[in-house]
């Protein structure tokens, strides 16, 4: 392909993969979007580039636009109300398991400890395997520098990918038996459901009631979501079960306490911590498409 002679078929073919880039990088559904749409103006609009790949050529302009959105919004993520959750997604697009395993919300979660330009070396090596000369273009670095990077990244995030490959069978029983010790006010079963050490962070953004910090530790935990079902009288068929971002999860409609997603990130057969959205403007989605 000698040129950016696009039309919206070729384009539309690689859709899927940069929303995939474009939304682990950002945490957001609808920052994906507009990135992606974006990213197809640009390509349009790049009349005299030299494309030897467009599936490198594009991911190039996703992640470029994404590096520079996470640059111009770390002010506002620094004043943001409370704990940051990415938005949580219904529907992914058909996905390999590999890049199923680096949608969950415990590893978005985890790629917050990253730079902008670490996670975009990151992912584009690890998640979609790209070759360490196109990753180079897409961060504006040396393929020597890049490697450091990528190096620099695995150490920052220290945990395997497997913790994050739960069986689903399995997922889906722990959060069943979550859900009906919640309903059911059953503290006995619910601190046997969590490790020790286990953390519960909720994301209200200042427009729905949530902890500002993350709660910490199965006692703290079970005493929080148990006090505040007793206080929203909250039974087990307030709780759907339903797929968030690839794993199962609940969703939460409550007439008086609102609505909200819970996603489990579980090890050795017990919950390591859960992930409360409640934020109206990141569940707008979500919530679309489960009327």
């Amino acid at each position: 392909m000698a040129e950016t002679d696009w039309d919206a078929s070729a384009f539309e073919a690689h859709r899927p993969l940069l929303f995939s880039i474009a939304y682990r990088m950002l945490g957001s559904a609808t920052e994906a979007e507009d990135v992606v749409q974006d990213a197809w103006l640009r390509a349009r609009q790049d009349e005299h580039a030299e494309v030897r790949s467009p599936r490198a050529y594009l991911a190039t302009i996703v992640t470029r636009l994404c590096i520079d959105h996470l640059r111009s919004a770390e002010r506002t993520r620094m004043v943001y109300p409370g704990p940051w959750l990415p938005e949580p997604l219904a529907e992914p697009n058909q996905e390999s398991a590999l890049l199923a395993s680096s949608l969950s919300t415990a590893f978005l979660v985890l790629l917050e400890k990253l730079t902008p330009a670490e996670r975009a070396v990151f992912l584009l090596r690890e998640v979609f395997e790209l070759d360490f000369d196109d990753i180079a273009k897409a961060v504006d670095k040396s393929p020597a520098n890049t490697r450091q990077i990528l190096t620099r990244a695995r150490a920052r995030l220290q945990e395997p990918r497997r913790r994050f490959t739960v069986p689903r069978r399995e997922s889906e029983q722990i959060v069943r038996r979550f859900r009906h010790a919640v309903g059911t006010g059953d503290v006995d079963e619910l601190m046997a459901m969590l490790h020790a050490d286990a953390t519960l962070v909720s994301d209200g953004g200042g427009k729905a009631a949530a902890a500002m910090r993350p709660v910490l530790g199965a006692d703290r935990i079970a005493k929080f979501i148990l006090g505040y079902a007793d206080k929203a009288h909250w039974s087990e068929s307030d709780f759907e079960l339903v797929t968030i971002n690839g794993t199962p999860g609940l969703l939460m409609r409550h007439a008086l306490a609102g609505d909200g997603t819970f996603s489990f990130d579980i090890e050795d057969g017990r919950i390591r911590a859960i992930y409360v959205v409640r934020n109206p403007d990141k569940l707008r989605g979500f919530l679309e498409h489960a009327r």
